[in-house]
């Protein structure tokens, strides 16, 4: 069983793309709603409660558990697999879903040891980099990008209220609002029009088509939920002791169990009702 984490629903963008891309896998999605959103916590907080959501997945009999957070991914994740995660779970992993995107932005496999050796081959070009406050702070996109193609040129902008905004379920008018004023001055600061354009955080795909009509008309708009489920299925093909399928009849259907908790009231997560398959709304609390 693959476990998804995410500090509220931005993550079931995630899940639904990695369960259209592997529908024979179980999955075991954990949204801290409790607590969310994680963009206004401390560093020392984020890592804390992110290890304690994995330990709830892992207990729960998750192989493996994907940040499907980017907050949790730029702040928490290096330090839970150095630091927690051998002597606590030795046989287990943890992905993030930033390695994904930053490979497909630079064309640099992560395993790459010298990513300067292939620098020459990567074209100089301008992308605009839409996250959470935190995501951009922590800076983590901005140095592995630059580690690996200093030709690219990242404009990083921060969208404070915008995940509220999604997960209280604003109407059409606020969203597009709040959108086309941060589309604006990322395009301001870039100067010059961009080559393409990507959604750093989980919540932002379930407003993608405000984004598409605030950005300039054709431009690429890197879809993470996409890169993550190819990236994943990628992994698990390497390693396919982590993949733990459902049991035979359901694999021989090709359905996959799905199964959602929330640290939250599950009445009152309603967010993947208004963007998401119906199979992505029955949320089961657990204590927070």
């Amino acid at each position: 069983m693959i476990g998804v984490f995410d500090s509220g629903s931005g993550g079931l963008t995630i899940l639904d793309a990695l369960h259209r891309h592997m529908p024979e896998q179980d999955f075991l999605y954990l949204g801290d709603h409790a607590n969310a959103p994680y963009g206004h916590r401390s560093n020392e907080q984020i890592v804390e409660m992110t290890r304690t959501n994995i330990r709830t997945l892992f207990e729960a009999g998750c192989s493996l558990v994907v940040l499907a957070c980017n907050t949790a991914a730029a702040v928490a994740l290096r330090t839970l697999q150095q630091q927690w995660l051998p002597e606590a779970y030795p046989d287990r992993r943890i992905l993030g879903v930033l390695v994904p995107m930053v490979e497909a932005i630079t064309g640099v496999p992560w395993s790459q040891q010298h990513p300067g050796e292939v620098i020459s081959q990567t074209p100089r070009k301008t992308i605009l980099l839409f996250a959470t406050q935190k995501t951009v702070s922590s800076g983590a996109y901005l140095e592995e990008v630059a580690k690996r193609a200093p030709n690219i040129r990242l404009v990083q902008k921060a969208c404070p209220g915008l995940v509220d905004a999604i997960e209280g379920a604003s109407g059409p008018r606020p969203l597009a609002g709040l959108i086309e004023g941060y589309v604006a001055e990322a395009l301001e600061d870039a100067g010059t029009r961009p080559d393409a354009a990507l959604l750093g955080c989980t919540h932002f795909p379930l407003v993608r088509s405000y984004f598409e009509q605030a950005l300039p008309q054709g431009m690429e708009l890197l879809s993470q939920p996409y890169v993550v489920a190819n990236s994943l299925a990628d992994y698990l093909r390497r390693h396919p002791e982590l993949r733990a399928h459902a049991d035979r009849e359901d694999v021989r259907k090709g359905i996959g169990k799905v199964r959602l908790l929330t640290s939250g009231r599950p009445g009152d997560v309603n967010l993947s009702g208004r963007y998401l398959p119906p199979h992505l709304c029955e949320f089961e609390g657990i204590e927070a």
